[in-house]
């Protein structure tokens, strides 16, 4: 019994707070809705840094606006996504988007007071696009969650044509 009670004295002792983030899966409206800007651009810089606090680091990730799809989109935007690399030190997370210059996509952004925007629902808000090879057409493809199988034809994960995607953003976005 005594040795019960001091091992678990012991854990007490040495135990630390664990963070973790649940990010609840949004639907396509709900994501349009919760986002206070929704732009379409070419990823222009990745800047990771560590926070204020340095316990982890952050990524700056700034986009050239090729055109936004809800609120007021300047020609340049910044918002931050957790994780990154600073010298040797790396901080993964999972569920979190990660981008590299060059990249091209519709991002949904979230804004919290006077921080920097976020991406919404993580990688909820990342919709990549990219150039169909055959046809020369721009694709928006929903991003890959990691909440279940992913099933070969499934018609949520079929890519979009850009105006298509544009119109759904625009008239879930538009005042009713």
């Amino acid at each position: 019994m005594r040795r019960n009670a001091c091992l678990g004295l012991l854990l007490l002792v040495f135990a630390t707070s664990i963070d973790a983030t649940t990010i609840a899966p949004l639907t396509f409206e709900q994501l349009v809705t919760q986002s206070a800007a929704v732009v379409y651009g070419r990823v222009t810089e990745v800047r990771a840094q560590w926070t204020a606090d340095r316990r982890f680091i952050e990524s700056i990730v700034s986009i050239e606006v090729m055109k936004g799809l809800k609120g007021s989109a300047h020609d340049t935007v910044q918002f931050s996504v957790p994780g990154g690399q600073v010298g040797r030190y790396r901080n993964i997370i999972p569920g979190a988007p990660v981008f590299a210059e060059g990249d091209v996509a519709v991002v949904f952004l979230t804004a919290h007071g006077a921080r920097m925007p976020v991406t919404t629902g993580l990688t909820q808000g990342v919709f990549r696009v990219h150039r169909d090879a055959r046809t020369g057409e721009m694709l928006v493809m929903p991003p890959a969650l990691g909440t279940g199988r992913i099933v070969r034809g499934d018609v949520a994960r079929k890519p979009a044509p850009l105006p298509d995607f544009e119109a759904s953003v625009r008239a879930i976005a538009s005042p009713r």
